[in-house]
């Protein structure tokens, strides 16, 4: 079997070669080719994975985007338009209009979709022409992202993956003292704003004994009450949108994130350079738990073996009070080289009504980009929770989009 990651020169590679590595055996996994358009550090990278992979399997490096996903079995999208840089425009920019800047929710994912957008029209057109392989996509914003492929460009083969699902559930785990695979949730949601309506561990609803241990942790930005009067295990992302004063002063105060990650990929390509073993340092980037999820799903989907995963797919009766051609983050299982909807029943209505008009305000945000329109862009900012009102909205979109100009235009 062969592999390609698309976007392979980031700090997270190693972690997603290591998950492979584990998985290698099971799946027969011959190649694994990586690619990027930042030549410094794919190289850096492909040095180190092969001190990593050893004699396992086969790993190559290429500038050529065909050449890396040609009669491969499964694309892995990890490449974050704009790089940093560009994500730290995304967070800095907002904060100066008094919006959270943060990279996938509100004005920061807004900009970051509409990078995106036209490298996966052309990223897609290629795989689709080259291959028949499955796209595993982690490029944030994954869920808005997978809402394009699916259902404005039409191409099926895609899955949206993020790695808050797996650690809600190994949080969980931990909290039970149980193993993730004596889990079922009835989870639901959209990428980076989703919810936990039901437990079961061993087929036990554990439902209010979660609830109860977790009245115990005290978190001032999703309060324990909080939890408890909604009935839902948010998202941590939520925090945004239900305690969004405090969030927006903790990173007015504490400055964006961007420029943290910045600083640990410094370290992280320094050590990258002459290192065998992955650098400690990359447990503080984030994405804990990313490489698990990413090689668990390409051995699940592989073996066919009925597993549950819960990633970004559309809707199709999952969930029965929302559409079916929602992209929606929910449970599904693995089979035929498929992901499956599980049916879940109804949604909460309180999750309801965050879901339809955050929807929405992915949908106008496509049509923006399709119909290059910033009338449309301006309705897909006023919709947002935590977009700009009309005091402000027009300046804030010409900021970003002279910010960006080299990415995308809107008319």
């Amino acid at each position: 079997m062969k592999i390609a990651i698309i976007g392979a020169g980031s700090s997270y590679t190693p972690e997603l070669i290591s998950g492979l590595v584990d998985v290698s055996e099971q799946i027969d996994l011959r190649e694994v080719w990586m690619h990027d358009i930042d030549e410094r550090k794919l190289q850096i990278m492909y040095g180190f994975c092969q001190r990593l992979v050893k004699d396992r399997f086969k790993l190559f490096e290429t500038k050529d985007f065909v050449e890396a996903v040609r009669e491969s079995r499964y694309v892995v999208f990890q490449f974050r338009p704009g790089g940093l840089k560009a994500r730290k425009l995304d967070e800095e920019i907002p904060l100066k209009y008094g919006l959270i800047g943060q990279e996938t929710t509100g004005v920061g994912g807004f900009v970051a979709a509409l990078r995106a957008f036209p490298i996966m029209e052309r990223y897609i057109d290629s795989v689709d022409k080259h291959s028949e392989a499955i796209v595993i996509n982690f490029t944030n914003p994954s869920g808005h992202v997978t809402e394009f492929v699916l259902n404005y460009l039409g191409f099926q083969r895609f899955i949206g993956l993020c790695n808050v699902p797996i650690n809600f559930l190994n949080h969980l785990a931990n909290l039970l003292s149980c193993k993730i695979e004596d889990l079922f949730v009835k989870y639901y949601g959209l990428n980076h704003l989703s919810f936990v309506e039901r437990i079961w561990m061993n087929n036990e609803d554990v439902t209010e004994k979660v609830f109860q241990m977790l009245s115990q942790f005290e978190s001032p930005e999703l309060p324990s009450w909080l939890i408890l009067s909604v009935k839902l295990l948010m998202n941590p992302y939520l925090r945004y949108y239900v305690s969004t004063q405090l969030m927006f002063k903790k990173i007015y105060e504490e400055g964006t994130r961007a420029e943290k990650v910045i600083q640990i990929e410094e370290q992280l390509f320094k050590k990258y350079e002459t290192q065998s073993e992955i650098p400690q340092e990359l447990s503080q980037r984030g994405g804990s738990l990313y490489s698990t999820a990413a090689a668990r799903l390409i051995r699940d989907l592989t073996l066919s073996n009925n597993s549950v995963h819960i990633v970004n797919m559309r809707n199709n009766g999952a969930i029965d009070n929302l559409p079916d051609d929602y992209v929606l983050e929910v449970p599904c299982l693995t089979k035929a080289s498929r992901v499956l909807p599980i049916t879940a029943g109804s949604a909460d209505p309180f999750a309801v009504g965050l879901i339809h008009t955050v929807k929405m305000y992915e949908r106008l945000t496509i049509e923006a980009y399709l119909r290059r329109s910033k009338a449309t862009a301006i309705k897909a900012l006023l919709l947002h929770p935590l977009g700009p009102r009309s005091h402000n909205v027009r300046e804030l979109l010409e900021e970003v989009c002279q910010a960006n100009r080299e990415y995308f235009e809107l008319l």
